[in-house]
């Protein structure tokens, strides 16, 4: 099996080189900006989804307020992507997010999972199926607070699988 095929969940990329720790910002668009290009110059996405998916986060705000910490899920239409992917970006510092559904909600968000999804009609159930994950026991903080970008990726992919 090489690198590529252990990285994958299904054919979703879930890849150490897709997590940035310490990631820094002020703001929800500054910390979107930076994962988005993140992803765009690994390939990952074209780079129309760097503002695809920053308007994307003006008209449908994307913050969760889980019991254990604020998580944002930023993504766009799959026009704009290249492979299939999560990147997952460690917030230094916490940054507001508008709250999912209701966007007079601020939510301090300390970690995000920036989707690259190409299949429109499964992105639903994929959110969904997050959503589980993210209601694991430990799994928000397990993936906060790994020592490195392997091991981030490894706990992330170890309770996707589990959920």
């Amino acid at each position: 099996m090489d690198n590529l095929e252990k990285d994958m969940l299904g054919d979703i990329l879930i890849a150490p080189e897709l997590v940035v720790m310490g990631l820094e910002a002020e703001t929800d668009m500054e910390a979107i900006d930076k994962l988005a290009t993140h992803l765009y110059n690994r390939g990952i996405v074209k780079e129309t989804y760097i503002p695809a998916v920053k308007q994307r986060e003006v008209d449908f705000c994307t913050g969760l307020a889980f019991e254990a910490m604020g998580v944002a899920l930023p993504h766009t239409d799959s026009i704009h992507v290249n492979q299939q992917a999560i990147a997952i970006g460690i917030l230094k510092k916490p940054v507001t997010f508008h709250h999912m559904g209701m966007p007079d909600v601020d939510v301090d968000v300390e970690l995000m999972f920036m989707l690259a999804i190409q299949k429109p009609e499964a992105q639903i159930t994929f959110l969904g199926k997050m959503m589980e994950v993210f209601q694991l026991d430990g799994c928000l903080e397990q993936v906060k607070n790994a020592a490195s970008p392997e091991e981030a990726a490894a706990v992330f992919k170890g309770f996707f699988a589990e959920a």
